[in-house]
Parts: C-alpha cells; sequence; structure tokens
C-alpha cells in the first residue's frame, strides 16, 4: 500500500508540473518528433565500392576534420537554453518574493 500511495503522489507531481509548463511540455514533444523523423529517415548510402571511392576522394582532408552545425543541434541547444531559461527565471521570481 505505501508504493502504491508513494506512485500516486509521483503521478500527481508530474501533472502539477506538466500543468504549470506548457511550454517545456511542448518542447519536449516537438524535440522528440523530430529525433524520431531523425531516426526513421535514413541518409542514401553509396550503392557502390567504386561511388564511395569517388565520394572520399572528392572530399578534401580538411573537411572532414571540419566542424558541421546541424538542425538537431540547433534543436537541442534551442531546447536546452528555453529550459534554463525557465528555471532561472522561476528562481528569480521566488528569490525577489523572498526578499518581500
Amino acid at each position: 500500500m505505501k508504493l502504491f500511495k508513494k506512485h500516486k503522489e509521483r503521478v500527481e507531481k508530474v501533472r502539477d508540473f506538466t500543468g504549470k509548463n506548457m511550454i517545456f511540455v511542448i518542447m519536449a514533444v516537438i524535440a522528440l518528433v523530430l529525433l524520431s523523423c531523425n531516426f526513421l529517415i535514413k541518409p542514401e548510402t553509396p550503392q557502390t565500392e567504386n561511388q564511395a571511392v569517388i565520394i572520399e576522394e572528392t572530399i578534401a582532408d580538411d573537411e572532414l576534420l571540419a566542424f558541421r552545425f546541424y538542425f538537431i543541434d540547433l534543436v537541442i541547444l534551442a531546447g536546452g537554453g528555453g529550459v534554463c531559461l525557465v528555471m532561472i527565471l522561476r528562481e528569480r521570481k521566488k528569490t525577489k518574493e523572498d526578499l518581500k
């Protein structure tokens, strides 16, 4: 019975959190959709070894070592930054209320 009560309390806390933080929930859902689409859509791979060799020869060594910024990087940065911003603003509001 104790475990069941604790589970109910945790479920209530999660519902309260998601009810108060709809922006966070929406960002999480969008991130999950984008990540799942990324896994479902596979990039095309070369069909023969000759094509792979030609592709490798055309790419310079500098380009192989260069940093590449993908769209998912932007999503992760925006999501993480948004969550941090919300938490910082929330803590700031709590601090102001405590000082009053």
